[in-house]
């Protein structure tokens, strides 16, 4: 449990401090989309996936950058299977493990909600396997005290997936459908004014016999 404290312990704090200004800035991008003309329903739900999205960017990306308190350079384990071995004989490594996996659940479960070229689950697969190569790259330059390992990055991967499975129901519900367009003539035809004709002759004598009695 130290060791997890010491890798991860700096991000309690930080989510703690981030989330409320998600919240803040859920119903601000939804008002601000009402004012296009938007579905209120779908401008509320598109906000706050687009919030959920980029705390979970930013959360990221902070957790690349962190180093580790009492490490010094990073280690570099290219050798598949040895850190999934560690995992049933040390709790501290399977905690490693699940926070692997959830790492990118949250872009592969929220990215083909909001993108139709990523509804499928092959193109999360790749798309998350370039970004955690990505990442275990950063975190191995930039000598942060943390372990690039090719475990990690497929961790990374199954999570994407996994999360991408899950919401597999919703990539559809969020689609903004775009307003009908009336053609002009339609327009003009629906809104011009009605007139009725009635017969000449069944006119003359309702219009004698009301309007003009003293010709009787």
């Amino acid at each position: 449990m130290g060791e997890l404290l010491r890798a991860f312990g700096g991000m309690i704090p930080l989510t703690i401090t981030t989330i409320p200004y998600a919240l803040l800035g859920w119903p601000l991008l939804a008002a601000y989309r009402r004012r296009r003309r938007a579905d209120p329903f779908s401008a509320s739900a598109t906000a706050a996936v687009d919030m959920t999205l980029a705390l979970a960017c930013f959360l990221v990306s902070c957790l690349v950058t962190m180093p580790v308190t009492g490490v010094q350079g990073s280690r570099l384990n290219l050798e598949p299977g040895t850190d999934l071995r560690l995992v049933l004989s040390d709790s501290a490594n399977l905690w490693q493990a699940l926070g692997n996996v959830l790492m990118l659940s949250p872009l592969g479960a929220l990215l083909p909600v909001r993108s139709r070229r990523l509804r499928s689950l092959a193109r999360i697969a790749l798309g998350a396997l370039a970004v955690s190569v990505l990442v275990e790259g950063t975190q191995y330059l930039i000598q942060a005290g943390r372990v690039t390992s090719a475990d990690d990055i497929l961790l990374n991967t199954l999570g994407a997936v996994a999360g991408a499975a899950l919401s597999k129901r919703l990539w559809h519900r969020l689609d903004v459908r775009p307003p009908v367009r009336i053609p002009v003539q339609v327009r003009r035809v629906c809104t011009a004014p009605v007139r009725l004709r009635v017969p000449r002759s069944a006119w003359d004598e309702r219009y004698s016999s009301i309007a003009h009695p003293l010709r009787r």
